[in-house]
């Protein structure tokens, strides 16, 4: 009999902990938002410059050419977000992409 009120003493105060761990936990998780998009335009920036120009458009916009992103994209969910222009080379205006962001940072962009 002891033992077993020792036991469910125990089970009551690790389920007491748990309850604290998500109610607060969950404050701190920072939600990333996915989408399924087309590449709608990709603009490249000419010699360092803070203006980026559209291929298809010849839109103009300006970049803040942080971290090495020299060019930007434009998504079919009206979204602008500045990249790399190596590491983001092969894709092409139309593909069918998913993309992964918080905010106005781009986090992840890979092909359907």
């Amino acid at each position: 009999m002891n033992k077993l009120i020792v036991k469910c003493c125990v089970v009551i105060i690790l389920a007491g902990i748990l309850s604290v761990m998500v109610i607060y936990g969950r404050d701190d998780v920072d939600v990333l938002e996915r989408d399924k998009v087309t590449l709608v335009e990709k603009y490249f920036s000419p010699s360092d410059s803070n203006v980026a120009v559209g291929i298809k458009t010849k839109k103009q916009i300006t970049v803040e050419n942080k971290d090495g992103a020299e060019c930007a994209m434009e998504f079919s969910n009206k979204k602008i977000f500045e990249v790399n222009c190596d590491k983001y080379l092969d894709f092409t205006i139309g593909d069918k992409v998913i993309i992964t962001y918080k905010e106005d940072r781009l986090i992840r962009l890979g092909k359907k």
